[in-house]
């Protein structure tokens, strides 16, 4: 087995490989290529076009439900010339099981970030391009299947090991947003969404949309989470969400037009008010239901998972004392929460290219001071070092610990 780090700037992209199939873990990021030749999507699916391509088994694992960790599975299926399809591009899609007592928790804030926010703007994009994956893994993967703590993963011979996510005690229990749980923060926002609607243009038809988006959207999660066999039923539920979805879409382009941007009208600013805050409850949800994925003592994956979901993992025992590699959460930045990380010999550093989220220098000097022979491989960080590198910006030079990634990716034997 082997472990492949790929290069994609802010975002996160492993490949675990055997001799006789692999899984990919994240393809995404929030960055274009350096050159501007191509966009976030089609920068990050081209680290693994020719894999994908090939003749091994491909399986992939979306670690949680933000853009730039799928992004670039959006692109499945785009470049292969219909004479020469087989069949789907990958065999099983591994997603974070998200239902709560059997609903689907997470379906009414994404419901109303689709109507609510503002066109090209981050908020609007968590859902929209929620939908657009949903609708791309159905055509280009074999099978779905929403996974939890507790599942394994076979890969090659192995047994891939789900620590996470438990969703109950991540969306009622877990202090995320404020100190509250996700369920306590998100509690008022239907009301506040429902008033910012009805105070809109077309506000009545707005509610009616949203109203039976929602409803369309859990029923789809609900038959995600079900047998294998419920996969007709799923298109079907699929196709009624993408009508909807037309409907809540000429509604939008009404509201907003073309070209609006910022400043907005005094009658359409609540509803981005609103997204601005639903959007930030819902990701704190999505990295608190994200996997958390470890094969031995050897790789560790937490996605993005926050400081709560570390410290309980670490407090019940769930780590390994030592691993050989483990990924960063956060991309090394101040999110990520580095008391909670086990100790290793090399951290995956997915950084670079995004000013907003440079690496912490104080997350690199405590894990250095953790385990002083570890190694960071930075994979683009280290390119404006000044610009993506609090460490480097301040010392003037990347930290002593930190190997710059330089090929396309690093091979790492396991």
């Amino acid at each position: 087995m082997k472990l492949q780090v790929k290069r994609v700037r802010f975002g996160d992209c492993a490949v675990l490989e055997g001799r006789r199939s692999r899984l990919v873990v994240d393809c995404g990021g929030s960055s274009q290529a350096p050159d501007g030749s191509l966009s976030a999507r089609d920068f990050a699916y081209a680290a693994i076009a020719a894999q994908v391509d090939d003749l091994l088994p491909t399986h992939i694992l979306i670690s949680h439900l933000h853009p730039n960790h799928y992004r670039g599975f959006l692109a499945l299926g785009e470049n292969c010339p219909p004479l020469f399809r087989t069949g789907a591009q990958v065999g099983t899609a591994y997603l974070p099981w998200t239902l709560l007592g059997g609903k689907a928790a997470l379906a009414p804030a994404f419901a109303r970030l689709y109507l609510a926010a503002p066109p090209r703007t981050l908020a609007h994009g968590l859902a929209r391009e929620l939908l657009e994956l949903l609708a791309r893994l159905e055509e280009e993967a074999e099978e779905l299947r929403p996974v939890q703590a507790g599942d394994v993963l076979p890969l090659d011979g192995q047994k891939l090991e789900v620590l996470w996510p438990r969703t109950e005690t991540a969306l009622s229990r877990l202090p995320l947003s404020g100190g509250q749980s996700f369920l306590e923060a998100d509690g008022p926002m239907e009301e506040l969404c429902r008033a910012a609607l009805a105070g809109a243009p077309l506000g009545g038809e707005l509610l009616e949309v949203a109203a039976k988006l929602e409803e369309a959207l859990a029923a789809y999660f609900l038959l995600l989470h079900g047998e294998a066999l419920a996969a007709p039923a799923r298109r079907g539920a699929l196709s009624r969400l993408n009508q909807l979805r037309a409907q809540a879409d000429q509604l939008r382009r009404t509201l907003w037009g073309e070209e609006l941007r910022p400043p907005y009208p005094p009658w359409l600013r609540p509803l981005s008010a609103f997204a601005q805050r639903q959007a930030a409850l819902l990701e704190d949800a999505l990295e608190a239901c994200g996997v958390v994925l470890q094969w031995r003592d050897k790789v560790l994956l937490p996605g993005d998972a926050p400081a709560p979901v570390l410290e309980l993992l670490q407090s019940e025992g769930r780590f390994h004392p030592r691993y050989a590699v483990v990924k960063l959460p956060c991309h090394g930045t101040q999110g990520c929460h580095f008391p909670a990380i086990p100790p290793a010999d090399r951290y995956i550093l997915s950084n670079g290219g995004y000013r907003r989220f440079p690496v912490e220098g104080a997350v690199l000097e405590g894990l250095a001071q953790a385990s002083p022979d570890c190694a960071f491989l930075c994979t683009d960080a280290h390119l404006r070092p000044a610009e993506d590198c609090r460490y480097a910006c301040r010392e003037g030079r990347c930290h002593p610990a930190c190997v710059p990634i330089t090929d396309a990716q690093a091979v790492i034997p396991l």
